[in-house]
């Protein structure tokens, strides 16, 4: 097996702001942040030439599993998750060669192709599948995550995890301008996603919870317990804009506080702010996005009433989606409603 690399995840931060303005000059489109493909590959180029030079292709995860299963002369990389490592050309369906080019990335790019078609068939029988299974293309994990939730439908998606989301599919002919606290994401041939992704979602709730267990000495203070004392002040005047994490477009913007008085510094208080805090930060980065009357489908709150209440005051009636999202079931859905015929 030829030589492989340790795996650098969208959480790589070596990318400076200083370094950001200058490789978003070379491109087309100015979409690119610390985490994604294109900019740690700059960032070596620049920094640690040696280290590319040892390698002959680049890719994802999921691109490096069907290179190896496939037994490919080549690596692939879906036109998803090319976009979502910017110099991405989207007239051309192509990486923008002439910014690669500026920012010195030589390793050899992977090919793109489109989501929904199949790249090989499995080779390597040391993954447990049946050899000569079809293989496509790996899509977005965000493209298929929603996918789970929607199948082939148009909607829009509340999630709630470590971080939190909103998403709506919209035509990919009736985008108009949109604000800098979105972004636009290939999804299927005919529709794109608009997506507000919120870098704070349960890490703020897990700063708070640290703080107060930090300072209290109740051992029966915990989650479960600070959801039910949130919900029982859920009509707070206490605000908080809980982030506490910055977000992609503003990074210099923090958490705040306002409406503070001597009888609302309390755990439940609190609390309950900054739940409603997440869910308006959310609706504050979707402002400007003409949002159609799709369903509105939650994930992730089903056993929290307290963001129920505030998804519900704040974003509108909603369907709460109970099931499991998992992105490997959607990106099966995907591909069986998406594929391209040979």
């Amino acid at each position: 097996m030829e030589d492989t690399s340790n795996l650098i995840t969208w959480q790589d931060q070596r990318c400076t702001q200083d370094f950001l303005r200058e490789i978003r000059s070379y491109a087309v489109s100015e979409d690119l942040h610390t985490g994604y493909g294109s900019a740690t590959l700059a960032w070596l180029a620049r920094n640690s030439p040696q280290f590319l030079d040892r390698y002959r292709y680049c890719g994802t995860i999921a691109d490096y599993f069907v290179y190896i299963m496939c037994e490919l002369k080549e690596s692939v990389i879906s036109d998803h998750n090319a976009q979502s490592w910017g110099y991405f050309n989207e007239k051309t369906r192509n990486w923008d060669y002439e910014a690669m080019k500026t920012a010195d990335i030589g390793v050899g790019l992977p090919r793109i192709v489109e989501s929904g078609n199949y790249v090989g068939f499995v080779e390597n029988e040391n993954f447990s599948i049946l050899k000569g299974a079809k293989v496509f293309v790996p899509i977005g994990d965000l493209q298929a995550s929603v996918y789970s939730v929607l199948g082939g439908k148009s909607g829009r998606v509340f999630n709630y995890g470590t971080a939190s989301q909103i998403v709506m599919t919209k035509e990919s002919s009736d985008l108009g301008v949109l604000p800098k606290s979105v972004r636009r994401t290939l999804y299927t041939r005919n529709h794109n996603l608009i997506t507000a992704a919120s870098l704070n979602g349960g890490n703020s709730v897990q700063v708070v919870f640290k703080l107060f267990s930090s300072l209290s000495s109740d051992s029966k203070l915990d989650y479960e317990t600070l959801m039910d004392m949130a919900y029982e002040k859920r009509n707070t005047k206490l605000r908080i804009c809980p982030v506490f994490f910055g977000e992609r477009h503003a990074t210099q913007t923090f958490g705040s506080f306002s409406n503070v008085t001597q009888e609302n510094l309390t755990i439940g208080d609190i609390s309950a702010a900054v739940f409603r805090g997440i869910v308006e930060n959310l609706h504050v980065m979707m402002s400007g996005v003409e949002v159609n009357d799709d369903v509105l489908y939650a994930v992730g709150i089903a056993e929290r009433p307290v963001l129920k209440y505030f998804v519900k005051e704040i974003l509108g009636a909603f369907k709460l989606f109970e099931k499991e999202v998992t992105a490997a079931y959607g990106a099966i859905l995907f591909d069986l409603g998406n594929q391209v015929p040979l």
